[in-house]
């Protein structure tokens, strides 16, 4: 949540030259980044597998899915995952956190990531949402921050970030707050792929012990 804070405080810069200090160790960086981030949505790209089933038979505890469209012709999937924090009184503060994938065809389209938190009582609350309209374009940094801190909002794209000299918030950005978000719902995407499979392979365990019970093997 230190990040959310961060952007919602951070003055929106004009879009001023950047200075050329150490370009090559700058450039070596934010390349390093953007790849990394390209590859994830590549990646990212296999949750379409999910939208060819007609229903999600197993889900991680706290996780919700939700699709664009109707079967078979779905056009996206929403994965939310839900926490609380507890305390004397009860839930003290929820936050969620989602992405939505977007596909035109079998090409990964649109990107939107979400954060949500709250605490009980209403008194504190934030949302960061962080949406990339053209994810498979080369340019990571059009990727555009709207985001409300308890009714303060800002929207910009990424690139008003400075990335040059000591002051590399966007690259810091990338690498402590979108990367680790995008990174976690790959794995949580991979993971429900994978209980769709063990759930079709007991599926048809129990078809096939309900066969030989017929059979009285």
């Amino acid at each position: 949540m230190l990040c959310i804070l961060f952007l919602l405080s951070y003055p929106i810069p004009s879009q001023g030259k950047e200075t050329e200090e150490h370009p090559k160790s700058k450039s070596d960086t934010a390349s390093i980044l953007n790849r990394r981030i390209l590859r994830a949505y590549e990646d990212l790209g296999s949750a379409r597998e999910l939208l060819k089933l007609e229903k999600i038979d197993s889900v991680p505890n706290g996780t919700y899915i939700s699709f664009l469209g109707t079967f078979p012709n779905r056009k996206g999937i929403k994965v939310v995952k839900h926490s609380i924090q507890e305390g004397r009184n009860g839930i003290e503060r929820a936050e969620s956190k989602s992405i939505l994938l977007e596909f035109t065809g079998t090409t990964l389209s649109r990107v939107v990531t979400e954060i949500k938190a709250e605490n009980a009582d209403g008194s504190d609350s934030t949302i960061i949402r962080l949406i990339d309209d053209t994810p498979l374009d080369q340019n990571v940094d059009d990727i555009v921050v709207q985001a409300d801190k308890n009714g303060k909002e800002v929207r910009y794209p990424i690139q008003y970030l400075p990335d040059e000299g000591i002051n590399r918030e966007r690259s810091n950005f990338k690498q402590e707050f979108y990367l680790k978000l995008i990174e976690d719902f790959l794995i949580q995407i991979l993971r429900l792929q994978e209980m769709q499979t063990q759930e079709s392979a007991k599926n048809k365990k129990k078809l096939l012990q309900t066969f030989k019970d017929s059979l009285q093997y």
